[in-house]
């Protein structure tokens, strides 16, 4: 005949399995914990890499339209810095009729100024007026360029964006104060910046 079982040699043995659970449901949350925090820093590594995309978009856009109007270089640089809050305004709309190189420049600029300001990726807000998807959070651009010696509008163009990201990080400036913004050492962590550079030539400096 088998002995009875100890009844405190049973309780001790309930309690062993109930402790297991506990650790088994603690390691649980802290695996949770972990996915839900990796999927936050995923959620703004692709922000970022989403707003550096347009950045770099974006100046090539300019970039593109001062080398086809190379005579109004000096136009496209009057204006620095750019933040799309008030877009360059334009005395001729060249999309209809021919424009002097400057009108060119005021048109390019105007439009380049509203895609700066997000204006063409919007959706309604709760009171239907218009917001946008795309606009890059304390942006600022410029246009700068080097000219050759002898020439006028020929030489080295830089077309510089710099908006403010969701996350700390180190962009190489050294420069507190780029394109117009005054970044404090507080701010300066979360600066983006993205420069676009290339050769314009006007056939009239030859």
């Amino acid at each position: 005949m088998s002995p009875a079982p100890d009844l405190n040699s049973v309780l001790r043995q309930r309690g062993m399995t109930l402790i297991e659970a506990l650790i088994a449901a603690v390691i649980l949350a802290i695996g949770i914990l972990g996915i839900v925090s990796l999927l936050g820093i995923s959620k703004v590594a692709q922000h970022d890499t989403v707003q550096r995309t347009r950045a770099v978009s974006l100046a090539d856009d300019l970039l593109e339209r001062i080398r086809r109007n190379p005579e109004g270089v000096a136009e496209y640089t009057a204006h620095n810095p750019m933040n799309g809050a008030a877009p360059t305004a334009i005395g001729t709309d060249c999309s209809t009729v021919s424009c002097s190189a400057v009108d060119m420049a005021k048109y390019d600029l105007n439009e380049w100024e509203n895609l700066l300001a997000g204006s063409s990726v919007t959706v309604p807000d709760p009171n239907g007026n218009p917001v946008s998807t795309a606009l890059l959070r304390d942006v600022s651009a410029c246009v700068n360029v080097t000219t050759n010696t002898g020439m006028t509008n020929t030489g080295t163009i830089d077309v510089i964006i710099q908006w403010r990201g969701l996350s700390e990080t180190f962009d190489g400036a050294t420069d507190d104060t780029i394109c117009g913004t005054d970044w404090n050492s507080d701010d300066k962590p979360y600066r983006r910046q993205v420069v676009i550079s290339s050769f314009i030539f006007d056939e009239g400096d030859m």
